[in-house]
């Protein structure tokens, strides 16, 4: 009897726990306007600053001083440039799609549809430009780890692949 017992506790705590995990994949699903706003990123390109945040973020690191040190300013800039590119596929996705979960939260689906159909000539265009801090801000707070991992990992690259 004990077995049963211990046999339908374990059963009724698999399923509670598939249950679970059903229930939250199923809250994961995307929404409208986060559809919205994935295709306003991809669109509009919001995303292509990426690069560019990363290649200043590294030029503030002692590592890319060393860099430079060691193959000139302009040499250290180029390489690092180029590692940051090839590491774009790694990192860009989630990039983007951190974008567009930010403008989600300050955007609503009619907004974004809006945006994506009509561009620059949408009503919401002068919100966009009112909620860039606030969207800024989402992006830092969960974003910044996707900068610092692509710049560590450009740094570490182009210190083993150019610099003795």
């Amino acid at each position: 009897m004990h077995r049963i017992s211990s046999a339908a506790i374990a059963l009724t705590l698999l399923f509670a726990l598939t249950l679970l995990f059903t229930f939250s994949d199923s809250a994961s699903v995307d929404t409208p306007a986060l559809n919205e706003a994935r295709t306003l990123v991809a669109k509009a390109h919001m995303g292509s600053n990426l690069p560019a945040l990363a290649l200043s973020t590294a030029q503030g690191t002692v590592s890319y001083s060393v860099i430079a040190e060691k193959l000139g300013a302009d040499d250290a800039r180029r390489i690092v440039s180029e590692e940051i590119t090839a590491l774009l596929p790694k990192y860009q996705p989630e990039w983007d799609k951190n974008l567009a979960r930010a403008y989600e939260k300050s955007f609503s689906e009619e907004e974004l549809s809006s945006l994506v159909a009509d561009g620059p000539a949408s009503p919401y265009v002068e919100k966009v430009k009112a909620q860039l801090a606030t969207v800024g801000a989402e992006m830092r707070s969960t974003s910044e780890p996707i900068v610092t991992a692509l710049v560590t990992e450009a740094l570490k690259a182009t210190m083993e692949k150019h610099v003795p």
